[in-house]
């Protein structure tokens, strides 16, 4: 019974998150409650102002559920005292009221506005108390899923942004998590990085979401610890600067199109191994020396969270070869001489007869033909697909 319970205790926290998204927003003051200034009186054309939590930053709010039509900056009551309906996403914020002259009525920050637990009965459990932005979640079937984007290589940022996966304000903290984390290499800013992230948020561009098209999760090779050397070997080298070449202390486990890293600086691929000598794609850019650490990987850094890598299929070289003979058999071959008549200075001399013999033997000139069509063979392992969701 214990074991059971605790099965349906994990079921409930996994598929909680996943159910948790009936709703996209929250209606601010739903009753609608008139807003009063300091002295009791209704307050006419009052403002309302809604900003990201502890911030100055406007944060968009909306006039209908679906966030689709945003409000304008500030939001106006009516002669009664009355504000429109006024739709906020799934974000801590603040929220500045002042009289029509601008006199402040009221001002609280850090308001709590989690993702609520699942409507329609049996419960749940608010996703954002299982989910921080940047999780990332699977399941075996497609389409978008509400909360998250897909990891499909395409872009998010602002509803003004242009983006392709998604385009919607709400999209802000996983905007601001690839930026502040990852390098443009792998998250691709639209025009480039700016000063900051906020600056680039506020300038409607959009950032790649990274790609999970095709592959697997492998774990970083250090991970915050001592390298386990899995996903890459490590060793020592000699290298000079403005050379290919360096030799390495040990040269088991490199193979050719391994990515080298000298003392931190990038080398190129391995397009060849003699002995301990070890030929890169590029000249080595850092000091000359020896004893230098360097790392080897089939990814280009087995150390950088959100790097790719890995191929669907290979084809060997001969260097790639185990070591290794074909035999031959040619026994040879000899030729059989008939009688030889003998003769001196043009007068015969008599006749002798020299019984049947055999020449040397000769080998016969047999080669060996070569076979295969260097053809690329599957190293795909066992898999199953899913589609890979980020939360925002």
């Amino acid at each position: 019974m214990i074991i059971l319970t605790r099965l349906a205790l994990c079921l409930s926290l996994t598929l909680a998150p996943l159910q948790a998204f009936a709703a996209s927003a929250t209606l601010y003051n739903p009753a609608p409650n008139a807003l009063y200034d300091t002295t009791g009186a209704i307050a006419k054309g009052a403002k309302a102002y809604f900003y990201s939590a502890g911030t100055s930053t406007p944060l968009t709010v909306y006039q209908d559920a679906g966030l689709t039509t945003p409000h304008t900056f500030p939001i106006v009551a009516g002669l009664n005292g009355v504000l429109q309906k006024i739709y906020l996403p799934y974000v801590d914020y603040r929220v500045r009221i002042t009289t029509a002259a601008g006199a402040v009525i009221f001002d609280a920050d850090n308001i709590a506005n989690p993702v609520p637990a699942t409507a329609g009965g049996g419960g749940g459990t608010p996703a954002n108390q299982i989910f921080n932005t940047g999780y990332i979640i699977s399941r075996l079937t497609g389409g978008t899923l509400d909360g998250f984007v897909r990891m499909n290589g395409q872009t998010i940022g602002s509803g003004s942004s242009s983006a392709t996966e998604r385009a919607n304000d709400d999209a802000e903290d996983l905007f601001l998590y690839l930026c502040n984390n990852l390098p443009d290499t792998i998250a691709v800013m639209s025009g480039g990085r700016g000063a900051n992230c906020a600056a680039d948020w506020a300038a409607n561009k959009n950032i790649v979401v990274p790609s999970m098209q095709g592959r697997l999760m492998a774990g970083v090779d250090d991970m915050g610890g001592t390298a386990a050397n899995v996903l890459q070997t490590s060793t020592t080298a000699s290298a000079t600067s403005g050379s290919p070449t360096i030799t390495v202390a040990s040269a088991t486990g490199l193979a050719r199109t391994m990515y080298a890293i000298i003392d931190g600086v990038a080398t190129g691929q391995i397009t060849a191994i003699s002995g301990t000598t070890v030929t890169l794609s590029a000249n080595y850019a850092g000091s000359t020396g020896a004893g230098k650490a360097v790392r080897f990987s089939f990814l280009s850094d087995a150390q950088t969270a959100g790097l790719p890598g890995g191929a669907q299929s290979a084809s060997m070289t001969v260097m790639e070869m185990v070591s290794h003979n074909h035999g031959v058999n040619d026994p040879g071959h000899v030729h059989s001489i008939g009688i030889i008549p003998g003769t001196l200075g043009g007068g015969p001399l008599g006749s002798y007869v020299q019984g049947p013999s055999n020449s040397g033997a000769s080998a016969t000139g047999i080669s060996i033909q070569a076979n295969g069509q260097s053809r690329p063979s599957s190293i795909v392992q066992p898999s199953r697909l899913a589609t890979f969701y980020m939360k925002l």
